[in-house]
């Protein structure tokens, strides 16, 4: 069965952490990773202040804000090799076409005779905390 992972973060426990994703599953036999992230603009991207802002400015924050959330997301597939799949606004409208597509991935789609050891150890061992943290780090560089 595979492992669904709500509120997946990048320093593991600690309260003061960088990013998260809204769900991870982790299939157990193949060991691949899929990321979902629930996007809704009013906290992911929405521009305040816009009556007083020029074009080229409001233009400016809007790429800002969209490369910050891609940075966080290329983070996890760097780092992880979590395959991201986010939804958006006109996803979270129909929530149970949503949670749809994520229990696909709670189906997996063969099983091996055998499940490898290996595999249970290198779920086991993924650092969560340190690698995100320094890619975080060299972020502000």
């Amino acid at each position: 069965m595979p492992l669904l992972i709500p509120e997946l973060r990048y320093r593991g426990r600690d309260k003061q952490h960088k990013h998260r994703l809204d769900f991870c599953v982790i299939d157990p036999y193949s060991l691949r990773k899929i990321g979902f992230e629930l996007s809704p603009w009013s906290s992911h991207g929405q521009l305040t202040g816009t009556k007083t802002k020029t074009v080229k400015a409001v233009n400016a924050e809007a790429r800002a804000n969209f490369e910050r959330e891609v940075k966080k997301l290329t983070a996890y597939f760097i780092d992880y090799e979590i395959h991201i799949t986010i939804f958006t606004d006109d996803d979270l409208a129909d929530p149970e076409e949503l949670f749809n597509t994520i229990a696909r991935y709670l189906r997996p789609d063969r099983r091996p005779h055998q499940l490898l050891i290996h595999s249970r150890q290198q779920l086991l061992q993924m650092d969560l905390d340190a690698e995100v943290e320094e890619a975080c780090d060299n972020e502000d560089e």
